[in-house]
């Protein structure tokens, strides 16, 4: 079902309200002290300090990384300094997000035909250095093809935590935040002697990411007409190769047409694992039911992995209902945070980590006098099309090839909670 946002707009408004109420509410109950946070000056105070120049680098501390092959560099003075850098989060247990990611940027190294390594790196970085010392890595790298320019990281622990926080890819919520396996699959990017920077979820379609990455990280690093013309280079879809596998069925999403599948190793592409696939639309996903065995098959795109073929395997057994307590306004913060925080500043005050490289600046969401004349169809529209399908900036790229329709409903009801003034139900227009 698609979210109707041209319903009656004081519907809306009244739906989103319940939600934020709801929302704080649920926010507010979780005890403290789950997590002991990091205390992240005093590690920053172990590293060496660093003249600032001005630019949003300067927040990157100058940790030390092994890469896949054990050789050692300092971040800032070795990967990032006068660089073009294309950063995610990953660890090589991860059978959630991370081998999609893998696979879609994979698929964005060979889109960009040999600029990586020569004028822009992959940077991939552990968030589990106890486990993913630089042999597991490199066994990782191996595995999906051993591509050039493209560096796995390991390091400490708690560096690593500071260099992620700097970097504002990190969730709210200290308790989700600590979980690796709740991390969100994100690549910023970005070149430090333009000092422009951004972000992207990593499995959006290649043509995107390439564009995006190009305009923001290698504008002027080589003349080369092949350089050049990379934004406007079509990308060459691949051969639909379709792999075959069995699973358990665990989740079932009518509205994002997806489906979670407890499955085996499918031959060829992953291993054994959990993960919700993207369902093509011939499929009838209201027929199957939550826990029967089924067989698939599997395609790779460059939008990340979708089932174009499924069956049920055994007897049918009985549906089981799940117990769902809304709270737009709670997941929205969480979301607030993973994909809008690192422009927008984590309480909307435009100052997030990206936000000094951008021009025009980040709408400051906490500004009440500005957001309360805009109506929640306006935001919704921007958040899910991005800032050019209302006649604003393309550097408000759109989210509703990442995000659910209920993850942008929720976004809206967090950010209308950020207003200051707070935000009124009364009817306005928009600006």
């Amino acid at each position: 079902m698609i979210f109707d946002v041209s319903r009656p707009r004081g519907q809306l408004k009244v739906l989103i309200a319940i939600a934020g109420l709801m929302g704080c509410s649920l926010a507010g109950e979780r005890p403290e002290g789950e997590v002991q946070p990091l205390d992240y000056d005093a590690i920053e105070s172990r590293l060496e300090a660093r003249e600032p120049r001005g630019r949003v680098s300067d927040a990157f501390p100058n940790i030390r990384v092994t890469d896949q092959h054990g050789r050692t560099y300092r971040f800032y003075d070795d990967l990032v300094e006068d660089r073009a850098i294309a950063v995610n989060f990953m660890f090589t247990e991860c059978a959630l997000v991370c081998p999609g990611t893998t696979s879609n940027l994979v698929r964005l190294h060979e889109a960009f035909a040999g600029a990586v390594g020569r004028d822009i790196t992959f940077l991939s970085i552990s968030l589990d250095p106890e486990n993913d010392t630089p042999e597991a890595l490199h066994d990782y790298w191996q595995a999906f093809g051993s591509h050039e320019g493209w560096l796995y990281l390991t390091g400490n622990f708690e560096e690593t935590e500071l260099l992620r926080r700097r970097m504002g890819v990190y969730d709210l919520d200290p308790v989700i935040d600590a979980d690796k396996t709740e991390h969100a699959g994100i690549v910023t990017f970005g070149s430090d002697a333009t000092d422009r920077w951004a972000a992207l979820p990593a499995l959006s379609s290649i043509h995107d990411l390439k564009e995006t990455i190009t305009r923001f990280a290698l504008v002027g690093r080589a003349e080369s007409t092949e350089l050049a013309d990379m934004a406007d280079t079509e990308v060459e879809e691949a051969v639909e190769t379709v792999y075959a596998g069995k699973g358990v069925i665990r989740n079932i999403d009518l509205d994002r047409k997806d489906v979670t599948l407890e499955h085996e190793a499918v031959e060829g592409l992953m291993p054994g694992m959990t993960m919700t696939f993207r369902v093509s639309p011939e499929i009838a996903l209201d027929r199957f039911l939550l826990e029967s065995e089924v067989a698939f098959g599997v395609v790779n795109e460059p939008a990340g992995f979708r089932i174009v073929e499924m069956v049920a395997l055994g007897p049918d057994s009985a549906p089981k209902t799940d117990e769902v307590v809304a709270s737009f306004s709670a997941s929205g913060q969480r979301d607030y945070v993973l994909y809008c925080a690192s422009c927008h500043g984590e309480t909307g005050n435009g100052d997030g980590p990206l936000a000094g490289s951008l021009n025009p600046t980040p709408a400051r969401h906490s500004d009440g006098e500005y957001m309360n004349r805009l109506s929640d169809e306006h935001m919704f529209k921007v958040i899910k099309e991005g800032g050019t399908a209302v006649g604003k900036s393309a550097m408000m790229a759109g989210w509703g090839g990442t995000l659910s329709e209920e993850q942008i409903f929720g976004l809206v009801a967090f950010i209308r909670s950020l207003a200051d003034p707070p935000y009124s139900l009364a009817p306005s227009d928009e600006p």
